[in-house]
């Protein structure tokens, strides 16, 4: 049976990342946020400020007997995931969870099985997959422009860890023990698993260089994947601003293939290089240049909608962040015992 539009939602978290979540409902007019659920009273006044009609909580159990919801949008730190998840499920409520979605490989399984066993959906918020450059690369991947595809490199870049505000706005992440592997590792793997399918081998080397935090800041994963190729996914929140374009997301990317190369650009076109040095620009429709960051995640809460009215898959689901989160671990393994590891 087709849910009854729009369909009525709630967010638990409302910090600093939460304000692009709220933003993007406010776009969807296929959902209605009702509940909002902070901890901190200040923050869960601004949010309710700028969702008016919603009724505000400071706890989530009050929030889901207040409901009744369609949906909750998890955007608090992974280690309340599981319970958050848990209770939602309990209350036969369909959960979209930030990242990164757990913190131990028990944690996710137990989410999963938590909400199959309630009949509920359950997806990760991975964004990058849908901006709209990393969409363009798949499809020319798919239609064959570069060959065989041989090697992905894909780089995040910027200055956090080596700025005195580096960690204002999440000051949480100064304290985590494992940081930009944990926090943006997952959104490589995700990507490089989007454009290249699913990785076998992981080998990791991380690093920490910055002041006042006890996490690495620096990683480098060789991975290989189970077609053959290989990639080089590399992250640093010591490097300097001109790498990247961080407000964006626009990291450097390049897929090398046995008859040319994708090349993405600073303004999100893709340049196709073939063997013999020739270049073609293929234009990527974007958003305006102060809403790309955004409309990434009008993207992903879209995609995550259309799936309950429609019965659809989703991209990341539980099962498919599981792998996600699996190569993440296993890189910290790597890094720890200098080894590489089978996934």
């Amino acid at each position: 049976m087709v849910p009854a539009i729009p369909l009525c939602g709630a967010v638990i978290g409302c910090g600093n990342v939460a304000r692009h979540h709220l933003e993007a409902w406010s776009r969807i007019p296929e959902a209605r946020i009702t509940g909002l659920c902070e901890v901190d009273r200040e923050r869960l006044a601004k949010a309710l400020a700028r969702v008016p009609t919603a009724r505000g909580f400071q706890n989530a159990e009050a929030l889901f007997d207040d409901g009744p919801f369609d949906f909750v949008e998890i955007c608090t730190g992974p280690s309340n995931h599981r319970a958050l998840v848990e209770m939602a499920a309990r209350h036969g409520v369909n959960v979209l969870c930030q990242k990164p979605v757990a913190t131990t490989q028990a944690e996710l399984r137990a989410m999963i099985d938590r909400c199959d066993d309630a009949g509920v959906r359950f997806m990760v918020h991975e964004n990058w997959r849908f901006r709209p450059w990393c969409r363009a690369l798949r499809r020319e991947l798919e239609a064959g422009t570069i060959g065989r595809p041989i090697r992905l490199r894909l780089s995040h870049r910027d200055t956090r860890a080596l700025r005195t505000d580096g960690f204002a706005e999440q000051p949480f992440l100064a304290t985590m023990d494992r940081l930009i592997l944990m926090e943006m590792g997952c959104h490589l793997v995700d990507t490089a698993r989007f454009l290249m399918g699913e990785i076998e081998t992981v080998h990791a080397t991380t690093g920490r260089f910055g002041k006042g935090h006890p996490g690495e800041d620096v990683a480098t994963l060789s991975v290989s994947f189970v077609g053959g190729a290989l990639g080089l996914l590399d992250m640093s929140w010591c490097a300097p601003p001109d790498l990247a374009r961080p407000e964006w997301a626009l990291n450097e990317t390049v897929v090398e293939g046995s008859t040319a190369a994708l090349k993405l650009e600073l303004d999100g076109s893709i340049r196709v290089i073939d063997l013999h040095g020739r270049a073609e620009r293929r234009a990527v429709p974007m958003p305006p240049d102060d809403d790309v960051y955004r409309a990434a995640f009008v993207a992903t809460q879209q995609h995550f909608l259309q799936g309950l009215i429609h019965a659809t898959p989703h991209e990341t689901d539980g099962s498919d962040a599981l792998r996600t989160m699996n190569v993440v671990w296993a890189a910290y393994r790597s890094a720890s015992d200098g080894t590489t590891v089978s996934l």
